[in-house]
């Protein structure tokens, strides 16, 4: 075992007695934003939801973390398990301590193999005489109790024709029973793309099969696919990427960087899309992954890289959103949260809105309205500085609205105001959780999730015309951490 401690590549094994103790009291400061029922986390930076996987009893749910800060820093992989999504118990952790993988553990997923978890990542490391990256393919096994049983490397450099961008793994096994994965990389002429690899059992070395060809989808100005998925939903093909460098749009794309899907066959490596679209159209979204071994469910990561947020100076950054499940329905993906969320709403009721009213407990409360196809503006908050989040719809086009909030210089630099068109506007459900917002139209044919920020809040909703709303409260998850 190796302890890295260089800057921010530090691991855990090189954090001091009382460490994060400490920083954990300063998380503690922030009394405004931490969520409830989102899972966040408990020092530093949080990102890309990893090797999310059902093992026949329970379900382990990785994610990328720096626990010094809230910067993009030496990456580990926290680790719980859960059986209700409520209830969480922390797990062994991936912890860079091997030179494959000595500036952190980056993405990738899992698969159930043998009785126990194969985990696919990426190890990022950098050439001593240049400080060139080299990225390593990876494979971690741990068992269905959740303790790593060990690590090696699979593969140790970028294959010929592509640059050092060659990462994130995620798996799936054949109709014949051979080992798959993709990964995003960039070729050499700096475009974006995926690779496929095959493995006949976990002791072999992995071969290149080539790329995914996905010929329907526009790859102009994209430089780097991240964070690939191929999975299946019914009798399709279901693929989702984050390509980086599309170029935004006035109603689509809108983001720096996005989260995209295919809906259709595959061949093979060809892909034949019937349908192409954003998973998200909110604010922060991004890198999500379904889980393996179980109906097709993601979580997505609520937050964008480059982006800075206004809880970084208290030393955390980010959340997960909330599981989803995803279902075929008009030839496209609707998303809505799982089933386990809705039966723990708690204190549903109704309140019919004439102009405005104080909702208690707004800020992590759950509404569901019918928007009758009709136009509508909601303002919800206020404060000293009239800071307020506002939600609009024209008939045709919804509109969310930060403006009025707290936001960074990087957060103002890609806009303030995401559209979201969607005709014939009825069923609109919101889940508010102190600095998040998710937004789930007509049962998921649509979703917006954003972060927002808003200061010593009342919790008020002024609206322009009567509404007729149901006011519920997600259960609080818990957390059950090794001492």
């Amino acid at each position: 075992m190796i302890i890295f401690n260089e800057g921010k590549y530090k691991s855990l094994y090189a954090a001091e007695q009382g460490e994060l103790a400490k920083i954990a009291q300063t998380v503690a400061q922030d009394q405004d934003f931490r969520p409830v029922y989102h899972l966040a986390p408990p020092t530093g930076l949080l990102n890309d939801p990893n090797g999310l996987i059902f093992d026949g009893e329970k379900y382990h749910l990785f994610y990328q973390w720096y626990p010094f800060d809230a910067l993009h820093g030496m990456k580990h992989w926290q680790h719980f398990t859960t059986q209700d999504f409520q209830q969480f118990t922390q797990a062994d952790l991936l912890i860079p301590c091997e030179l494959y993988e000595s500036h952190g553990c980056y993405s990738g997923g899992a698969l159930l193999i043998e009785g126990n978890i194969a985990v696919f990542y990426t190890g990022n490391t950098k050439r001593p005489s240049d400080n060139q990256r080299v990225p390593y393919q990876n494979l971690a096994i741990f068992s269905k109790a959740g303790k790593l049983l060990s690590k090696r490397p699979l593969i140790n450099q970028a294959p010929k024709g592509y640059t050092e961008h060659v990462r994130d793994p995620k798996p799936f096994l054949t109709k014949e029973g051979k080992i798959r994965f993709i990964c995003g990389a960039q070729r050499e002429n700096l475009t974006g793309t995926a690779l496929v690899f095959e493995m006949d059992n976990l002791a072999d070395t992995p071969r290149l099969l080539g790329e995914l060809a996905l010929p329907d989808f526009d790859n102009q100005g994209v430089f780097m696919w991240e964070c690939p998925d191929l999975s299946q939903i019914g009798d399709q093909s279901l693929f989702i990427w984050s390509p980086q460098g599309k170029a935004r749009e006035s109603e689509q794309y809108q983001n720096n960087y996005h989260a995209v899907y295919a809906l259709g066959n595959i061949n093979d490596r060809q892909f034949h899309a019937e349908h192409i679209a954003e998973l998200d159209q909110g604010f922060d979204f991004y890198a999500p992954q379904t889980f393996s071994g179980t109906q097709t469910m993601l979580f997505g990561w609520v937050g964008l890289p480059d982006l800075s947020y206004p809880t970084d100076c208290y030393k955390w950054h980010s959340m997960l959103s909330l599981p989803r499940q995803l279902r075929l329905q008009n030839g496209k993906i609707y998303q809505q949260p799982i089933e386990n969320i809705y039966k723990n709403i708690t204190a549903l009721q109704s309140t019919h809105v004439q102009k405005e009213t104080v909702i208690a407990n707004l800020d992590r409360a759950y509404i569901k309205f019918d928007a009758e196809a009709q136009p509508f503006t909601l303002n919800f908050f206020t404060n000293a500085q009239n800071q307020h989040l506002t939600l609009s719809y024209d008939g045709k086009v919804l509109c969310l609205d930060r403006r009025q909030t707290e936001q960074t210089d990087s957060m103002k630099s890609f806009g303030d105001r995401r559209y979201c068109r969607i005709e014939g506007l009825h069923q609109v459900e919101i889940f508010f959780d102190r600095s998040v917002i998710e937004i789930f139209l007509n049962q998921g044919e649509k979703t917006m999730t954003s972060r927002f920020f808003i200061c010593a809040r009342e919790n008020l909703i002024r609206i322009n015309r009567p509404l007729a709303l149901q006011v519920g409260y997600p259960t609080a998850i818990t957390y059950h951490t090794k001492s």
